[in-house]
């Protein structure tokens, strides 16, 4: 029996009905210049003009086409990267623009590299910087009221496969680093746009609240904490909550990160010009126990100390699956450092008590078909006429064609000259169906019982800081403990200017 549990947090994302008003975009992918490989959350600013976005995990983005028509300059930064800008106005009109990044990186000395202590006056160890850079957060972090506005997004990965994409453009009100960001009262949210991703598939059953048996999350103590949406993704910033308790097993950032883990190597990568330092860790094994591993990065200014960067990844160490993974990162403004973006997922268990069945099968005698209702969306590829067999009494009908007529129907056509003669006398229970080879869009075989695996994301994308800007009056605010698709949408002048960065299907 298994002798500890994660600590971990959740909340029950509910659906929305708005509808996305769609413009022209301009698609990109940033990559390696020497790999090739997608870049993850590159940051993308518009020169110049203080708005920008993050790249999605495979590098993609998009930009709304009226910022080439006004000639804006692209400006793309990454750590470990070159800052590249490149002029809107020489981009053609098509998918995936591909913008190469060139690495900036290099070791440092030997001595530095696996050392947890000193070795000579001159050296400092990942610890020492560890610790510079937690006794500096009050120096390099807001302390006073300031918002961002970003794009959020909350979806389920399965097999590859997006599901569920919730989309939403947010202002985010904090009362500063001195505040706690669940519990203060000044710390706001008010959403300017939310959007149910029609374009993407829809499964209500990998929505369910965590019940342990029908939903769960292997190894996990579940935490009421955090509140809606927001609160669960904003709980997971260790850095934001410095003072207050996390997930395992940072638990309190401030008090227990150092003592939690070993630091093994060091490297010197560059931010535009800024040396960081990235230092990789692991969770000690007395925490993890034989089954766990827990491990990241963390990125510390040579300057000043600011942690631009941090991501932590706990795995089975059986499987290698992921438990969870948060990556957060922060870019200073003014010479304080702000969220940039953050984004966490972790893993959960749909168990095999839910079955793709059939709920009922009628029979229409004028259309000669047969309406066959199942209980889960089904998957129009996975519809052919050749697995519906429909008897009478032991003689086969002949099936003509079948279509789905909606996310949960099918109907069967069958050639009338195989029906029988039906009037109000005939008895239906002579008819009887067979099916196979159906499934439904998260790919669970009809009348098989199938375990579902996959990963519940929350993401929040700056697009634009206001420093020093108070929380307004008369502002409708989301409730924390409601869901977003219940907040009420706020008009405001300006909004336009922000825009969803929809994930590529592909």
């Amino acid at each position: 029996m298994r002798n500890y549990k994660l600590i971990f947090i959740f909340f029950l994302t509910f659906l929305s009905s708005q509808s996305q008003d769609h413009t022209k975009e301009i698609f990109f992918r940033v990559i390696d210049s020497q790999s090739n490989m997608p870049i993850a959350y590159a940051t993308v600013q518009i020169k110049d003009k203080n708005i920008g976005i993050v790249a999605n995990d495979d590098g993609s983005f998009r930009i709304p086409e009226n910022y080439k028509i006004n000639n804006y300059v692209l400006e793309i930064s990454c750590i470990g990267y070159k800052t590249k800008f490149v002029e809107l106005k020489n981009i053609v009109l098509k998918q995936d623009n591909v913008i190469k990044l060139t690495p900036k990186i290099e070791l440092l000395d030997q001595v530095v590299i696996n050392a947890n202590t000193s070795n000579g006056s001159n050296n400092i160890t990942a610890v020492d910087i560890v610790r510079k850079a937690i006794l500096n957060i009050q120096k390099n972090y807001p302390l006073e009221n300031y918002s961002t506005v970003g794009y959020y997004r909350d979806y389920q990965v399965i097999n590859n496969t997006y599901y569920n994409l919730n989309e939403a453009i947010i202002e985010s009100f904090d009362y500063g680093f001195k505040s706690d960001i669940i519990m203060d009262s000044k710390n706001k949210n008010v959403l300017y746009e939310y959007v149910e991703n029609s374009e993407f598939s829809r499964d209500p059953t990998l929505i369910q609240p965590y019940d342990g048996f029908s939903k769960y999350i292997d190894d996990t103590k579940i935490s009421g904490q955090g509140g809606n949406e927001l609160g669960i993704l904003n709980i997971h910033n260790p850095i934001r909550n410095y003072e207050h308790l996390s997930f395992s097993f940072v638990y309190v950032f401030k008090r227990k990160f150092i003592d939690n883990h070993k630091f093994i190597n060091i490297k010197k990568v560059y931010l535009n010009d800024e040396i960081l330092y990235e230092i990789d860790f692991e969770a000690k094994e007395s925490l993890t126990k034989s089954s766990h591993k827990a491990e990241g990065k963390i990125y510390i200014s040579k300057e000043d100390y600011a942690i631009h960067k941090f991501s932590y990844n706990v795995t089975k160490k059986a499987s290698l699956e992921t438990i969870f993974e948060v990556v957060v990162e922060y870019k200073k403004t003014n010479e304080l450092m702000y969220l940039n973006y953050i984004s966490f997922n972790n893993q959960f268990n749909i168990s095999d008590a839910f079955k793709f069945d059939v709920v009922s099968v009628d029979y229409d005698a004028n259309e000669k078909a047969f309406y066959v209702k199942f209980n889960s969306k089904i998957d129009q590829k996975s519809i052919d006429r050749k697995d519906f067999k429909f008897r009478y009494n032991k003689k086969k009908l002949l099936v003509e064609d079948a279509e789905l007529v909606t996310d949960y129907d099918v109907k069967v056509t069958v050639k009338g000259w195989s029906l029988p003669e039906i009037d109000e006398s005939t008895d239906m229970s002579g008819f009887t169906y067979r099916i196979k080879n159906i499934y439904d869009i998260s790919n669970r075989k009809i009348f098989k019982t199938q375990q579902i695996k996959g990963y519940q994301f929350r993401e929040y994308f700056t697009q634009q800081i206001f420093e020093n800007k108070a929380l307004p009056n008369n502002a409708q605010f989301i409730n924390k403990y409601s869901p977003l698709s219940e907040a009420q949408i706020v008009e405001k002048s300006g909004v336009s200017k922000y825009w969803l960065n929809t994930p590529l299907k592909r």
